[in-house]
């Protein structure tokens, strides 16, 4: 047997050596290749505006979720755009889409598409979302909002009186009045309404002084007042302890065309009796009868109250019972004011016996109401 012959090391010479290159390309008869993945087995696919379109329409919302991912505020803004004669449609998605994944831009479109509806209060409930994010300012939120009022080609102005709105119910005064010029300067006049909203805010606040510059501006901008308006100013002006003012000012009104309501009258009687004055507010009381204005459980809760202060305990009493005949139903608080009155007298036997009414009525005592 003949012996291997060595192969020399010297003879391998690097030119006639062939590199060898590996690749990544497996063939497509490779064993096992039915076992392969993709690099992200959960990724959703992509999707395009059409597919996304028949997805909502379909009301495929569990899918919306899952798609979340690949939807671009550009993409959602050219659905919502396709969708904007259908509102309750695009009020659907917009709440199954991720507040975070929506742009102010985005966010404002569907607004103004939802704002179409009949009811106000989903795009209401919607801008407050928005403004209560802090996420932009108003004049952030006004703008887009302003864009795609002028996009869908609305007339209607009332997507900023919504945004004032927001602004009250979510007690948020100076935002409130930024929006409110922010509508003047564009041309558009609050509704008095909304007016009445910012009003009764700023009257709630104690920020009075603000109340009549606003009411101002209403006037220099020829806003119309109505009852409710009349209503807050003369509820300020008895907060303020200017009643004479107050009741003058119920004159005004009716001058103005404005015929004084129930609520004008128990504003008025209820400063004069706060302020130890019951003898002019059974005046007014009068009055209001006169008018033809029904005194309601208010009115006299209000009169009896002022008695019992002033320790006329018999005609509180008195009202009391007239009140009952005509079969209006005394509050917890008018019931608690007689008590008190009584137990200060020291007769505990008809203080008890109110509260032994109060109770048999199913009125249900409030903290203050104690047995002395």
């Amino acid at each position: 047997m003949k012996p291997h012959k060595l192969l020399n090391p010297q003879t391998l010479k690097p030119s006639k050596l062939r590199p060898i290159f590996l690749t990544n390309h497996a063939p497509s008869s490779a064993p096992f290749s039915s076992l392969t993945h993709p690099e992200n087995p959960t990724d959703p696919p992509p999707i395009t505006r059409h597919s996304l379109l028949k997805t909502i329409q379909s009301s495929q919302w569990d899918f919306i979720k899952h798609l979340e991912p690949n939807l671009a505020p550009s993409l959602i803004s050219e659905a919502l755009f396709e969708l904007h004669k259908s509102p309750q449609l695009v009020l659907e998605f917009i709440s199954n889409v991720d507040f975070h994944r929506q742009d102010i831009q985005t966010r404002c479109l569907a607004i103004a598409i939802v704002a179409g509806q009949s009811s106000p209060k989903p795009a209401l409930e919607l801008l407050k979302q928005v403004v209560g994010s802090g996420i932009a300012t108003i004049r952030e939120i006004f703008n887009p909002l302003a864009l795609s009022r002028e996009r869908l080609s609305v007339n209607s102005s009332i997507i900023f009186d919504l945004l004032l709105r927001a602004c009250c119910e979510m007690k948020m005064a100076d935002e409130a009045v930024d929006c409110f010029y922010l509508m003047v300067d564009k041309g558009f006049m609050p509704k008095t309404e909304t007016c009445n909203d910012m009003l009764s805010l700023f009257l709630k606040l104690n920020r009075t002084e603000r109340v009549w510059v606003l009411y101002a501006e209403m006037f220099r901008l020829k806003i119309n007042s109505s009852v409710c308006t009349f209503n807050i100013m003369i509820n300020v002006l008895c907060k303020e302890g200017k009643l004479k003012k107050a009741k003058e000012f119920v004159g005004f009104m009716e001058s103005s065309g404005i015929k004084p309501n129930v609520v004008t009258y128990n504003t008025v009687i209820h400063g004069f009796c706060s302020r130890g004055r019951v003898g002019r507010a059974q005046m007014i009381f009068s009055a209001m009868k006169g008018k033809g204005v029904e005194p309601d459980s208010y009115t006299y809760g209000s009169l009896i109250s002022g008695m019992c202060k002033e320790r006329r305990l018999e005609e509180a009493a008195g009202l009391f019972n007239k009140m009952l005949e005509i079969g209006l139903l005394p509050s917890a608080v008018t019931y608690n004011t007689l008590i008190d009155g009584y137990c200060n007298k020291g007769d505990l036997d008809k203080a008890f016996s109110y509260r032994d009414e109060m109770v048999k009525k199913g009125i249900r005592p409030i903290v203050s109401t104690t047995m002395c």
